[in-house]
């Protein structure tokens, strides 16, 4: 019995259409939305599962390995046993970072595009060889039913029509995110298909060919090989690499994880796929036996594979023949269609676009879409090589088993993602290409040649196929947690994986705890417990989770409630566990802004900022225009919300406190180190708007600070904003001004007493002058000499101030005589010593006797007694102050250096300042080295002034003054 080609077309895409129809009409609204959104519709689109493999290849797979072909049905029905702990936290991440691929997850997961880039062209490589099963299957299935026409022919024209079908199923929209509810419906339609094709085949042959259970029984009974067969079973490490690869591509296959995660609302329906898929593949798996032995008791000569085409056929069966045909070409284009759907966006986003550049116009939406209409054509235009140059040489099952060990290596990041949190990108990257490299090396490229089968046995009863697959997941898992544990992760790293990690944990993500801190947990368990079990139960808690008993962080605090409650299953009983920490639980009324949740919404707008479009880019521009303008705010600015953790810390507040926004965040601010948490936390309890003025210590050092604050009551959002003004210039400045108007004016003062003082001194030196016409006494002729002198030195001490207070520097008219430098420098010491600052220093002058030079004696005693002082001043007491002096041609050079604290580097530019000083008000004028400075440049001289004067200790300045020397002067001269 044969069909025409035009036939088995017009089967063929009618089917299809009805399909496509199927979603349209859903799209379209004429299915009702309650029934389209009902969670098992979406539980039955996930049978896309279920693809020719198991549709055609599990009877090639029970007629060589017995009960192996069970392995894919089992290792798909622990996976979704498992969902809650698996599939609903994916679920969770994806739906909460807005992911649509296995990629995205990872790309988010270890911050790197490179790793989605990577993963998407192992995907794609690990896909291509199941794609290619479901066109070799379609193709053989037709050349079965019609024998005339090639399989390059048949199988061209297949993959044409699935192009334009995949193309109008999953590029209609340029948002990747908008929910394609027809084409979950349309995969449920096709689930049904399959399984009541296969059902309808099944009990025919059950009650028909084999005659109902009788029947069955006495030709088992007169054929004892048919069971002899299944009893072939392979060694223990076969079986369970084989449930792990199935169990592992239930997550990862792209088809999958598209209509798990990427269609899908809810996690309703993934609790009932917990008990609804194991039932349907429970159903398929009943049905390989019946139909298997049927074709073995009609004895046709058929390929094992094929045996529901054969069956139909050799009983002369139209109805039969089609329903097969039917079923596998539903098992073969739903896979097709949403595998190609799948990879085209992962290739999109990962591979295309971080490449190319993106049209900026009004047509981009246009491009975007024929851009992945493009890619969907290359997934299918390579899927449709594999099966012509290596698929079609080989059987159903043996391609599917190399496509099953290669999405087995997404596995180990996977779990990684989802479990623990010290993983990161360069253990997930070296562990994924180590073990891909290894199984295209082992399994998939001796594939290419035909004499490769020599090198690749696949003989399902042995482990030449086995131990490939082992030591290439061996290698990856070894490798990523070997390189995390080597490698730190980042910062951006850590706060992926604690947001993965709190997708996971059973608490919801908005929920919160009424706890903040470890003895909250504690009194919470001490009347059930007792209190040393109860720290007991606590502090093993913490030690599992590798936690102190600091104040922890939101995150923290649902951890550590997840794994009290574990513990306390094992010992009470999950009911009883679960009871006593209940009121630690609130409910979330979705009142106002919580932290945690803030800044996991920020985090995923800063991510996922390319995928907005319209009106939500300008609100996302919008978004970031004011939360950089806060951010760069002269100010600083900390917002609260209504439970007092906080939500926002600017770049000022971060420059003020040393503490970082992440440190920041989700705390409260009791929690801040000192001195902030005083500071802050008082204010903001207080009934208090403004603070001025606050003055506080910080390293020793005076600060002074201005708080405001306003509180946040608009709606239900409730908070608080608090501004931190740093006034410690402002207040300095103001401080140094004041100081040096005080200067000032003591400066115009103290000319004004110097004028006065010169009339009554002129008036004194007069009289001292008359004496000498008054009396011829030799005492008293002596003292009016020593008057008139001492006269003479306060009129040159006032013209000074003078000079100095009118214009900062002044012509001296006081004659230089010849001075020794030794004597004048002794005077100057014996003059500081007489004062209480320098009668407890130890001086050493090393000045030799023969240096003499021309200057003012009084201008010079005065110059070294300021410096002095000023040496005195900088010392601790019994220090040490050298004075020495050298002679250098034609020049002195005198150097005084103390063992005082040294002068800042910045400081040393303005010492020659008027009024500037750097000891503390009321203890310096500011005049001093202004005054020497003007002196040595009386006598052409200069100054300098190094700190510090011992750079291996780094204290000390020295002052070094450089004169002219006065040549060929000896003792006689004076």
């Amino acid at each position: 019995m044969t069909f025409s080609l035009p036939e088995l077309f017009l089967i063929g895409v009618t089917y299809l259409l009805f399909l496509f129809g199927t979603a349209y009409l859903t799209e379209r609204g004429v299915i009702g939305a309650r029934l389209v959104k009902h969670p098992l519709v979406h539980m039955l689109s996930l049978g896309v599962y279920a693809s020719v493999w198991t549709f055609y290849g599990a009877f090639g797979l029970a007629q060589q390995g017995g009960y192996t072909f069970l392995v894919s049905y089992l290792g798909a029905t622990a996976a979704f046993i498992l969902a809650p702990a698996i599939m609903v936290p994916i679920l969770r991440i994806t739906r909460t970072h807005q992911l649509s691929s296995l990629a995205d997850l990872f790309a988010f997961r270890f911050r790197s595009g490179f790793v989605g880039t990577v993963t998407s062209l192992l995907l794609v490589a690990a896909t291509l060889p199941l794609i290619s099963i479901q066109i070799q299957a379609v193709t053989d299935s037709l050349r079965i039913l019609n024998g005339r026409f090639s399989s390059e022919l048949i199988a061209s024209g297949f993959c044409t029509i699935i192009a334009m079908f995949s193309i109008l199923f999953g590029a209609r929209h340029a948002s990747l995110r908008n929910r394609n509810r027809g084409l979950v419906v349309a995969m449920a339609v096709e689930s049904l298909i399959k399984l009541l094709a296969l059902v309808v085949i099944a009990l025919y042959a059950f009650f028909v060919i084999l005659e109902g259970p009788s029947g069955l029984d006495s030709w088992l009974s007169d054929n004892p090989y048919a069971l002899d067969s299944l009893h072939v079973l392979p060694s223990g490490e076969t079986w369970r690499t084989l449930l792990l690869a199935f169990f592992a591509a239930t997550f990862v296959m792209p088809h999958m994880f598209h209509l798990a995660y990427t269609e899908n609302h809810t996690s309703e329906s993934l609790y009932k796929a917990t008990w609804g898929m194991p039932l349907y593949l429970m159903v398929l798996a009943i049905c390989v036996l019946p139909i298997l032995w049927a074709g073995m008791k009609i004895g046709a000569d058929y390929d094992p594979e094929f045996v529901l085409l054969h069956l139909g056929m050799a009983i002369d069966s139209d109805m039969l023949t089609m329903l097969a045909f039917i079923g596998g070409l539903s098992a073969a284009s739903g896979i097709i269609i949403v595998a190609t759907v799948s990879m085209a966006s992962m290739l999109q986003n990962h591979l295309i676009l971080p490449l190319v550049e993106v049209p900026d116009n009004v047509r981009f939406y246009a491009w975007l879409l024929w851009l992945r209409r493009m890619l969907i054509i290359g997934v299918l235009l390579c899927s449709y090589f594999y099966y012509v140059h290596i698929g079609s040489g080989h059987e159903l099952h043996l391609l599917g088993l190399v496509a099953f060990v290669a999405f087995l290596h997404f596995l180990p990041g996977l779990l990684a993602t989802l479990f623990w949190a010290r993983a990161n990108r360069w253990g997930f990257l070296t562990g994924l290409i180590s073990g891909m490299a290894y199984w295209l090396s082992s399994m998939l490229f001796p594939m290419f040649y035909r004499e490769g089968a020599e090198l690749f046995p696949f003989d399902l009863a042995t482990t030449g196929w086995q131990e490939p697959a082992a030591l290439s997941l061996i290698l990856n898992a070894g490798l990523l947690i070997l390189v995390s544990m080597l490698i730190p992760a980042t910062r951006d790293e850590e706060k992926a994986a604690n947001a993965c990690m709190q997708n996971v944990l059973q608490n919801a993500i908005g929920q919160q705890l009424s706890a903040t801190r470890t003895e909250d947990f504690e009194a919470l368990l001490t009347p059930r417990l007792g209190k040393a079990t109860a720290e007991r139960e606590v502090q093993r808690a913490l030690s599992d989770l590798s936690i102190s008993r600091q104040e922890l962080s939101p995150l923290e605090l649902i951890r550590l409630r997840t794994e009290l409650e574990n513990n306390l299953s094992g010992l009470l009983g999950p009911v009883e566990a679960a009871t006593i920490l209940e009121p630690l639980d609130q409910q979330d009324h979705g009142e106002g802004f919580q932290a945690r949740e803030v800044n996991l919404l920020e985090s995923q707008l800063e991510n996922y900022y390319q995928r907005l479009s319209g009106v939500a880019v300008e609100l996302d521009d919008l978004r970031r225009l004011h939360r950089l303008t806060l951010q760069k705010m002269p100010v600083g600015v900390c917002t609260l919300d209504k439970e007092g953790k906080i939500l926002f810390w600017n770049s000022e507040m971060e420059r003020y406190t040393n503490f970082t926004a992440d440190e920041a965040l989700t705390k409260s601010l009791a929690s801040l180190p000192a001195p902030w948490d005083k500071l802050l936390h008082d204010f903001a309890s207080s009934d208090l708007s403004h603070k001025p003025s606050d003055k506080m210590m910080m390293q020793g050092e005076p600060r002074w600070f201005s708080l405001h604050k306003t509180e946040l009551n608009e709606k239900d959002h409730g908070g608080m904003v608090i501004l931190l003004e740093d006034e410690t210039d402002t207040l300095l400045l103001a401080d140094k001004l004041s100081h040096s108007e005080r200067l000032a004016s003591i400066g115009r003062f103290a000319a004004g007493v110097a004028h006065e003082i010169g009339n009554p001194v002129t008036g004194i030196a007069c009289l001292a002058q008359n004496l000498k016409l008054e009396t011829e006494h030799p005492e008293i002729l002596e003292t009016g000499d020593e008057i008139v002198e001492q006269t003479k030195r306060i009129s040159r001490i006032v013209q000074s101030l003078v000079r100095f207070a009118h214009s900062g520097q002044g012509e001296n008219t006081q004659p230089h005589e010849r001075l020794n430098l030794s004597e004048c420098i002794s005077e100057a010491i014996h003059l500081v010593s007489l004062d209480s600052r320098g009668k407890y220093q130890q001086y050493q002058n090393d000045t030799a006797s023969e240096l003499w030079i021309m200057g003012d004696p009084q201008q010079l005693i005065q110059v070294f007694v300021n410096l002095l002082n000023n040496a005195c001043d900088a010392s601790p007491e019994n220090a040490k102050i050298w004075i020495s002096c050298e002679r250098a041609e034609e020049s002195i050079v005198i150097n005084i250096t103390d063992e005082g604290e040294g002068i800042p580097a910045e400081l040393q530019d303005r010492l020659f300042e008027p009024f500037f000083t750097t000891k503390e008000p009321g203890k310096g004028t500011g005049l001093g080295l202004p005054l020497v400075y003007n002196i040595i440049e009386e006598h052409y001289g200069n100054i300098e002034i190094f700190s510090p004067a011992k750079n291996n200790q780094n204290k000390g300045t020295q002052v070094v003054i450089t004169l002219p020397a006065l040549l060929h002067c000896a003792e006689s001269d004076r």
